[in-house]
């Protein structure tokens, strides 16, 4: 195929004379002019490397034919023969010439000892000519290209999600890989290892920069790397951003969309959350082709109202459409086609990945969604966060099948396989009982999650929760007699026989994280946004009026606490440090039970860390370190608090927090519970090249 038809653009008659010229090398030389071990590395050689010199592979052919495949075979179809009648003269003329068609007259002498090289050369352009009359007598436009599909493995010790971006050139894809940002050359089949990042990557309308939030900043970095520049400084937690081909970057967050110049400025907000409908964001942004219109969804805590809306960068928030396009929890991706007047918007529903004809001067769908790939791949968020896909300017798009089916296994410390329990399924925020004997956890289905338990001696699962919005981050009570959970915004428990109700906890305006309860049931430890401060810790007492507590409020994210087994210490993560790492604070509450005394802190985590847990005497901590490595710290309290250094254990599991915890460890830190992928590799990204003439059969 030529250049042109892997990009999806127009192919005509010149790219039947460059396949041409592909033929005509591996006949004179017997090899092909562009070769690869897998179909990307291929693709990358036809767009980007030149082949041999037929001269330099086999001696003994005519120079003259040298430059006439070159012709063939130039990468811009404007460099090429523009119609096969003057290629048909130029190797007529060859042909008649021999083997000394544009030799010297020293050199044409010597050759005359290889005249079975001439014949075989004459024998050889005798065919291409009859390839080329063929070619001339049918010179007409070709249809279309087929949809081509490769995929792109993830790079060595780490594992791909469904935050990424593909350039509008179609030829680079950023992604977010275990809190780096990376991007991927497909022309080079390179991956490369660019800097610190914290969400959703997006692209420069040049496919030149990329843009990325870090350290409560707005930053863009060149794709072939080199120096950060801040845009703007971002206070609390951002999204996927968008940028226009007007200079204009269009941002997410859970205040709602702001609108900054790329070349740098303030945030100026341009959509703002609802909380009378329940909306707890507003994030991933695409624009439309006129740069000043973008679709965008609406994230809501149940995600039963999220949809995906209309947007513009010259709106007040009071003057944004209200109107949805259609509903969906994942972020929306408009796309090009060839018709200047429609393109496509790309959505999920339910994991399949759908695109709909867009009416670009009416601002609005028209005819049928059309499903392009099933079990695509999201963050698990439940209510909604990113889809697992993105889509160029030019026909190219990715999509990952991330976050399928898990077997749950165990694994001994040096990560030997013990065993295996239960049937394959979704299975996120695993959470072992007291006793050993059951596992709860989370299981999505359609739009909703709820909480199921896993009996494990007799290998039979029940569910546990029936409620129509997401429940998760089930945790158990110490005596293994009630499950903490969470449900919309709203915390519960219920006893875990299941014979009565569940009992509502705390209502709070944002949707908390039910993270541990202390050793002597007292408290139950959440996280939660804030608008303000980011994610903050807060103690609900589980007894007398449980008025919170705040714990840690800072301007960083604190999230994901542990109470040690003896009740003196905290586990958490927090990026205090620019990153996200483990730390231990001493707990203490004063003499009246109403304010947590101020102690002790240690970092924990070398470098990153996520998701930490206890052994259960308190002497040893493990965490998700980049990639999913599971460490394990050695922790001593006397005659003081000393954490020791992180060691690796022989396993890996897929990176949680957001998307669901994977993994579990018993008490006595031998054997780890882990909802393994089932073919046990980081699943790679899908790319499809032509990807809408697939729509048009």
């Amino acid at each position: 195929m030529s250049p042109e038809q892997l990009e999806g653009n127009e192919a005509d008659a010149r790219s039947d004379i460059f396949a041409l010229g592909a033929v005509l090398y591996e006949m004179a030389t017997g090899k092909r002019a562009f070769s690869g071990k897998t179909q990307a590395t291929l693709v990358a050689a036809i767009l980007a490397s030149e082949p041999q010199p037929i001269s330099v592979v086999q001696p003994m052919s005519p120079p003259a034919l040298d430059r006439v495949v070159k012709v063939c075979l130039a990468k811009d179809p404007d460099e090429r023969f523009q119609n096969v009648h003057d290629l048909k003269l130029q190797l007529k003329w060859i042909a008649e010439g021999g083997s000394q068609a544009g030799v010297p007259a020293p050199v044409a002498a010597r050759r005359k000892l290889s005249q079975n090289a001439a014949w075989s050369v004459a024998a050889m352009l005798a065919i291409a000519l009859a390839a080329v009359s063929f070619l001339h007598f049918r010179e007409k436009p070709l249809a279309p290209a087929a949809p081509v599909r490769f995929q792109i493995p993830a790079p060595e010790n780490t594992a791909l999600g469904p935050i990424f971006n593909l350039s509008p050139d179609g030829r680079k894809l950023a992604f977010y890989s275990s809190g780096r940002l990376w991007v991927h050359f497909l022309e080079s089949g390179e991956s490369r290892d660019l800097t610190d990042a914290e969400g959703s990557p997006f692209w420069s309308p040049d496919s030149r920069f990329i843009g990325y939030p870090f350290d409560n900043k707005l930053k863009k970095i060149e794709a072939t790397g080199g120096p950060a520049q801040t845009v703007a400084d971002l206070p609390g937690y951002w999204g996927a951003g968008a940028w226009s081909q007007e200079g204009v970057i269009v941002l997410g967050s859970s205040k709602g969309l702001y609108r900054v110049p790329a070349s740098g400025g303030v945030l100026d907000q341009i959509t703002t959350v609802d909380p009378v409908s329940l909306e707890r964001s507003h994030y991933c942004p695409s624009f439309l082709p006129d740069g000043r219109h973008f679709v965008y969804i609406r994230a809501t805590t149940t995600g039963e109202k999220s949809a995906i809306y209309l947007g513009s960068v010259d709106a007040k928030p009071q003057q944004q459409s209200s109107k949805p396009l259609i509903a969906s929890n994942w972020g929306p991706v408009y796309a090009p086609s060839s018709d200047p007047g429609t393109g496509y918007l790309l959505f999920m529903r339910e994991g399949t990945l759908m695109a709909q004809p867009f009416d670009n001067h009416r601002l609005e769908l028209k005819g049928q969604a059309t499903p392009l790939a099933e079990q695509v791949g999201d963050n698990g968020g439940g209510t909604g966060g990113y889809g697992g896909f993105s889509a160029s300017t030019n026909d190219v798009l990715v999509y990952w099948r991330g976050g399928g089916d898990r077997q749950l296994t165990w694994y001994d410390r040096q990560g030997k396989v013990l065993g295996t329990v239960g049937e394959p399924g979704d299975y996120r925020d695993l959470a072992l009982s007291p006793d050993g004997t059951r596992v709860a956890f989370r299981k999505r289905s359609g739009q909703v999650s709820n909480i199921w338990l896993l009996d494990l001696s007799r290998d039979t699962s029940t569910r546990f929760t029936f409620g129509s919005t997401t429940d998760s981050n089930p945790i158990w009570s110490p005596d293994g007699k009630r499950i903490l959970f969470r449900s919309g915004n709203d915390l519960y428990q219920k006893p875990a026989s299941g014979v009565k109700d569940a009992e509502l906890l705390l209502t709070l305006s944002a949707a908390p994280h039910s993270d541990g309860i202390s050793r002597d049931g007292k408290f139950l430890m959440y996280d939660v946004r804030d608008p303000k401060t980011n994610f903050d810790l807060w103690l609900l007492p589980l007894q007398g009026d449980r008025k919170p507590i705040p714990f840690l409020v800072t301007e960083f994210i604190e999230a994901a606490a542990r109470f040690s087994p003896d009740g003196r210490w905290v586990a958490y993560l927090s990026d205090e440090s620019g990153h996200l790492e483990i730390y231990v604070r001493s707990f203490a509450l004063n003499s009246a039970g109403t304010a947590v005394e101020p102690g002790g802190k240690w970092q924990i985590s070398n470098g990153y860390g996520i998701d930490p847990r206890w052994r259960g005497d308190g002497r040893e901590l493990y965490y998700n370190a980049q990639s999913g490595q599971m460490m394990a710290v050695a922790i001593a309290t006397t005659p003081e608090f000393r954490p020791g250094k992180p060691q690796p254990l022989g396993f890996s599991t897929e990176r949680g927090s957001s998307s669901g915890t994977f993994w579990e460890n018993t008490p006595d830190g031998q054997r780890f519970l882990v909802a393994a992928s089932k073919n046990n590799r980081p699943e790679p990204y899908t790319v499809i090249l032509n990807w809408q003439a697939g729509l048009k059969k």
